[in-house]
């Protein structure tokens, strides 16, 4: 992988990629992901939060921080844990949830057939709208709890081409502390480009283009 820059705004560098593996140790500073689902664009942008770690409640929040508005377009995959209607975490004492937001569930964590599937109708719908679809996907590391590494890659491999197909910006969130070295180089191999965040939030961009 080329191309290697540190970069205060990581997306400058992301315009042509459609895979993005953010490495990013769980105690980091700076680990918000907002920035990657182009939330200065949000009109014209379709949002898709997959997520293991988080309940759309949460994902919501970080998203009215940093957006200037609401998606065109939303939609949410939860897994296991973070399987809970929006807000349930707060007992309704935050902002108002984005209307019509709609969760999609996969009760088993493994169920990798079932997660491509509900990812691939949330794509198909938004197919051909004229936004651009960003993804985010949180997180690997606890993807990786539950199957192994041969699985997952090639889930990867098969979802990854879905999203390109659709010219999606998915980023996938991994613990690089987590895991060994093989195991991130094994995942790295499937990506356009990788987002590093050091313990102090620094970001460094490595991208196949030079």
């Amino acid at each position: 992988m080329t191309g290697t820059q540190t970069a205060d705004e990581p997306t400058d560098r992301l315009t042509d990629s459609n895979s993005v593996l953010l490495l990013s140790p769980s105690f980091a500073d700076g680990s918000d992901c907002t920035e990657l689902l182009q939330p200065d664009a949000a009109a014209e942008t379709n949002v898709l939060w997959v997520s293991y770690t988080k309940s759309p409640d949460k994902q919501l929040q970080r998203w009215r921080k940093r957006a200037s508005g609401r998606p065109a377009n939303v939609g949410m995959v939860s897994v296991e844990d973070s399987t809970r209607s929006v807000a349930a975490d707060t007992g309704g004492a935050t902002e108002p949830s984005l209307p019509e937001t709609p969760v999609e569930t996969v009760a088993s964590p493994n169920d990798l057939t079932g997660l491509g599937i509900r990812i691939t109708e949330f794509l198909n719908d938004w197919k051909g709208n004229g936004n651009r679809t960003t993804v985010c996907f949180d997180s690997l590391t606890a993807l990786l709890q539950y199957v192994e590494l041969e699985t997952a890659y090639e889930f990867l491999h098969i979802i990854g081409g879905r999203m390109a197909s659709n010219d999606a910006l998915a980023h996938f969130h991994m613990d690089p502390d987590a895991h060994d070295e093989q195991t991130v180089e094994i995942i790295t191999s499937l990506m356009d480009a990788v987002v590093e965040i050091d313990e102090h939030g620094e970001r460094n961009v490595r991208t196949r283009k030079p």
